[in-house]
Order: structure tokens, then sequence, then C-alpha cells
């Protein structure tokens, strides 16, 4: 299953917008020092890795559905029947890197 992880230069779901070279830099550091499968930010998990992690290099089309150039995607190999059911029915339908970030307010 692939996962869209964070998006450039748009509103998060915290209200945030990160611009493209601090996505890269994010996946970069995840990519280098984590890449470890956890579950719901509570416990590592056995259930499925992570098999890629990546910068989208161009504008595409995944699955009917947009992708912004810059966008970090994320591909999982999925090893739990029940977990799989999750991802198909769209009970799960995301990932996040859990993460600390430093923010900057700026004037609209």
């Amino acid at each position: 299953a692939t996962f869209v992880v964070m998006v450039p230069d748009e509103v998060d779901l915290h209200g945030d917008i990160i611009a493209e070279d601090e996505v890269r830099k994010a996946c970069h550091n995840y990519n280098t020092f984590c890449r470890e499968a956890n579950l719901f930010h509570i416990t590592k998990t056995a259930t499925f890795d992570v098999v890629e992690s990546y910068i989208s290099p161009v504008d595409f089309v995944l699955n009917e559905h947009f992708v912004k150039k810059g966008t970090w995607l994320s591909t999982v190999q999925v090893h739990n029947d029940d977990l799989w059911k999750l991802i198909k029915s769209g009970d799960i339908c995301s990932v996040s890197i859990s993460a600390m970030a430093n923010r900057t307010p700026v004037d609209e």
C-alpha cells in the first residue's frame, strides 16, 4: 500500500504549511535514522514493513490521485490480514511520521 506522508506548500491537518525543502529533509532524516514501523504511535510492529520512502521528483497520477512534485510517499508491505483489511476498507488511510518540529508563525 502506498500512502502520501507529507505534501509541500499546502495546509496540513494541523494547519501547518511545510516548504518543499523541509519535506525533503524530513524524508531523508526518516530514511537515514528511523525507518521503523509502528502502529498508531504505540509500539514497534512486525505487521508491516516500510519498503519505500521517497520524494516525488515530478507531478504524476497514482491510482487516479494527483501527486504533486515534492510530495513524500511511503509504501508499506503488510504482513497481517487484519491490518490489510483495515487498509483496504479505508479505516486506515494514512501514515504519520510521528515527528517533533519547530513552528514559525507567519503573517497571512
